[in-house]
């Protein structure tokens, strides 16, 4: 009986881990705006933080709005403590 209750324990600990990691998943995949102007190496925000821009269609656009202020939307992923958004669309701000 002791064999079966740990096996249940286990299981039930795996699976909520398994949820935790999903969830996760979940919220870093939301979509975010951040305002700031194009640089050469992506898009540097009035606070000073540096979003690289992933390679689609609007990234490629964007890069040739150097010195431009825009307003961007999309969805960010965070590898080696740099920032990339995935541009889902963009306003250029006047």
């Amino acid at each position: 009986m002791k064999g079966k209750k740990r096996f249940l324990m286990v299981g039930f600990l795996a699976l909520a881990v398994v949820a935790f990691v999903s969830a996760t998943a979940v919220v870093a995949a939301d979509e975010v705006t951040i305002t700031g102007t194009v640089t050469e190496e992506g898009i540097m925000t009035d606070e000073g933080e540096l979003y690289g821009l992933a390679d689609n269609d609007q990234g490629q656009e964007l890069m040739e709005l150097a010195d431009k202020k825009v307003e961007v939307k999309g969805t960010v992923e965070e590898s080696e403590g740099k920032k990339v958004i995935t541009v889902t669309s963009y306003e250029v701000l006047e």
